[in-house]
């Protein structure tokens, strides 16, 4: 039976909160029953932390002590030895099945890499699967290459492509949480391996279906502007974007590319070849 002395106690832990418990009831652990009824959160980045509250209730002398950080040991009953059965020979398993491929995986193997760059992006993945668990999403991140859309053969990274349903909330506006999070986790690997890592970052394959449909919107908008003899403008767009136009149009025959305007409202202009 308990005693006449309780109360919630919040704390940074489960320990915090029952050292503070046991501090404004000026009772030892071993006089109290604990319950946990909240355990807390770090949060993901120190954002939408959550103390840990508890319940602690004096307990009266003689009382069993039973709490929920841990529960009773059950007793546990002798078993009869199992009675041998006969030996039976089993049919030979068929071999293993490769796993098939994500059905977001990008088309190719991912890029060959050194063990620097194996090690970077282990930790990447690492740290993306934790970041994820802790903002309560149900994802994978897979290591796959770069399509030639977004990079040159011999200038490619890796790619940490986040694979899981419903994750458009992690792209953002013009990319911008998308970009957050690869920064972050660029961060946090370059200080555990003391050096500058190079990857990207990707949700279900985003970035790779974006720069096929910039490239191509390059290629029209390319025809119409050596066509009509006048430069043609895009939209605004981040600095990976238009490198993807520009990378697209560094060839070709009959224009080039500028980039002009500052900050967020910086774009590609198409401009034709006088010599066209």
């Amino acid at each position: 039976m308990a005693g006449d002395k309780s109360g919630e106690f919040r704390g940074k832990s489960v320990e915090a909160a029952i050292s503070a418990g046991l501090a404004a009831l000026q009772l030892t652990r071993e006089n109290v029953d604990v319950e946990v009824i909240r355990p807390g959160s770090r949060g993901v980045l120190g954002l939408g932390a959550e103390d840990a509250v508890v319940r602690l209730t004096e307990l009266r002398p003689g009382a069993v002590r039973a709490t929920s950080e841990t529960a009773a040991q059950p007793t546990v009953e002798p078993r009869p030895a199992p009675t041998p059965k006969p030996q039976q020979t089993s049919a030979p398993k068929a071999p293993a099945q490769p796993r098939p491929e994500p059905s977001t995986a990008r088309n190719g193997a991912p890029a060959e890499l050194n063990d620097k760059e194996l090690a970077a992006a282990e930790l990447g993945r690492a740290f993306l699967s934790g970041l994820l668990e802790r903002m309560g999403l149900r994802a994978g991140v897979e290591i796959v290459a770069q399509t030639d859309a977004e990079a040159d053969a011999d200038d490619r990274v890796p790619v940490l492509n986040i694979v899981g349903g419903d994750l458009g909330m992690l792209i953002g506006r013009q990319n911008e949480t998308l970009s957050a999070m690869e920064f972050i986790t660029r961060l946090a690997v370059n200080q555990q391996s003391h050096s500058r890592s190079q990857f990207t970052v990707d949700v279900n394959g985003y970035r790779a279906k974006r720069a096929e449909a910039l490239r191509k919107l390059a290629f029209r908008m390319a025809d119409q502007c050596s066509q009509s003899g006048r430069t043609v403008s895009l939209e605004p767009m981040p600095p990976a974007e238009r490198r993807i136009i520009h990378m697209a149009l560094r060839d070709h025959p009959k224009v080039i590319t500028q980039s002009v305007g500052e900050g967020d409202r910086r774009k590609v202009t198409i401009v034709p070849k006088k010599d066209a």
